[in-house]
């Protein structure tokens, strides 16, 4: 609800307006409620589902808006997926203005918090004490008439002052730029970064200090209407990069996956839309031996998926797929990566003051543990926010991460359930409080834990 991002790429920017510097149009069911600004900052979207804290990566819990705004890939070129009616997860009595910049809104805010855990350091041995929190967030977006431009930059620090050596940070940072060339037309590029560290408890964890993640990605695409088929040719590039405290490297893990996908979506206004995706990919490790066996895993492969995309005005909006992906590795004593895909983002607004969110995802790690292939992550989660009042709103959310090994006999289950209260205290000024609660299950001995964590404090926005 109020911090860092995960990993996950940027999505495509929904339609322009001047959002930052007018308000909202009043919820009409309720004084002084206001519905979803007609446009969010496509740069800090989220693809599919985080489960509310991918596994094995140290990730602060996602802001509710920003599963609204990932539902912007499923819109047709010709309209926008999410209803201004819908409400937004926030309270609006502190809605931010933002500063105007020329053309561009800058909208800054950070939230400063404290608390207590049960387990400072995510891990079967960790131990409890208190906790501070420093997340700032900073956006820029246009204004402009056609086109548009988002940067989104977020951080997080944790500090934990009985337990130093557990202190941890998070950093996302993403760039959007699309360019309407016609009506029929649009082209969007994309950059990010993200900075997550490794949980301890993670089959990825080594002895050796804190594993530090690195995650550089950049997309190029271009979508044409022809008829009732829209087109979207898209090329990608993932780097990762793994290390571990002194700056030493995990290079056996080092890779970059280049993707190239060709995607067909029904362009008939419907409701209900098919489309149909399908990829070329290519895993290439910086080092030729990954691991102590000298395993070789350079990957050619291939992602075929198909769903449909749902459009029912303020009541549902999002998309569902399903697909397999297969990476074929090159080394003979490897099997191949493969597995199903379950993706997927929904919005449902049963009422003008409640919203509810769910997310389905799928990610292919790499891994050089020896003898496994990598590993292929399922997650999922389900929230639901609801605003008393334009000062006091409330959510709660639980979410799932099933983590398997591809030749080796790991897995790893992760259950995460959290709620919180956020209420407007000036027009600046929010207190927000939330407890958190964290269950880690792995088939490894020793490395299963759980968390309870509860903080309380201040959200400064302009």
């Amino acid at each position: 609800m109020r911090g860092s991002s995960d990993a996950d790429s940027p999505l495509n920017a929904e339609d322009t307006s001047d959002q930052a510097a007018d308000a909202a149009d009043p919820n009409p069911t309720q004084a002084n409620v206001f519905s979803l600004r007609s446009t969010l900052n496509s740069a800090a979207a989220e693809t599919g589902s985080s489960g509310l804290g991918t596994n094995g990566r140290v990730t602060p819990v996602r802001p509710f808006s920003d599963r609204i705004a990932a539902v912007g890939r499923a819109v047709p070129l010709n309209g926008s997926g999410i209803d201004d009616s819908v409400f937004g997860g926030d309270t609006t009595f502190d809605a931010a203005d933002g500063i105007r910049l020329g053309s561009f809104t800058f909208t800054p805010q950070v939230t400063v918090t404290g608390g207590y855990t049960d387990n400072t350091a995510r891990s079967s041995s960790g131990s409890s004490g208190s906790l501070y929190r420093i997340s700032p967030d900073l956006s820029l977006t246009s204004d402009w008439s056609r086109h548009q431009f988002d940067v989104s930059l977020r951080g997080t620090y944790t500090g934990y002052p009985g337990n130093s050596d557990d202190d941890d940070a998070s950093v996302f940072a993403a760039a959007n730029l699309r360019l309407d060339i016609s009506e029929a037309t649009r082209v969007t590029t994309s950059l990010a970064y993200s900075y997550t560290r490794e949980e301890d408890g993670s089959a990825e964890s080594t002895s050796s200090g804190t594993d530090h993640n690195q995650e550089i990605s950049g997309d190029l695409s271009a979508t044409r209407a022809v008829g009732i088929v829209a087109a979207t040719a898209s090329l990608g590039v993932d780097r990762n990069i793994y290390t571990t405290d002194g700056g030493s490297s995990q290079s056996g893990r080092d890779n970059t996956l280049y993707s190239a996908s060709l995607r067909l979506d029904g362009n008939t206004d419907s409701v209900i839309s098919p489309f149909v995706e399908g990829s070329l990919l290519l895993r290439r490790y910086d080092q030729t031996c990954s691991d102590s066996l000298c395993e070789k895993r350079d990957a050619n492969g291939y992602q075929l998926r198909g769903g449909v995309t749902i459009a029912s005005g303020p009541k549902i909006t999002g998309e569902l797929g399903v697909g397999w992906r297969i990476e074929d590795i090159e080394d003979s004593r490897l099997d191949a990566l493969t597995g199903l895909v379950l993706d997927g983002s929904l919005v449902w607004s049963p009422s003008r003051l409640t919203t509810v969110t769910a997310g389905l995802g799928t990610s292919f790690s790499s891994t050089d543990i020896d003898g496994a292939s990598g590993s292929i992550i399922y997650s999922g989660d389900l929230r639901l926010a609801h605003g008393f009042s334009d000062r006091l709103v409330a959510e709660t959310g639980l979410g799932y991460s099933y983590r398997t090994y591809e030749g080796a006999d790991i897995e790893e289950n992760t259950l995460t359930g959290f709620g919180g209260v956020t209420f407007a205290l000036t027009q600046n000024v929010a207190l927000t409080a939330d407890y958190t609660h964290r269950r880690f299950d792995s088939s490894q001995d020793g490395s299963d834990y759980t968390e309870n964590a509860i903080e309380a404090g201040l959200r400064f926005r302009h």
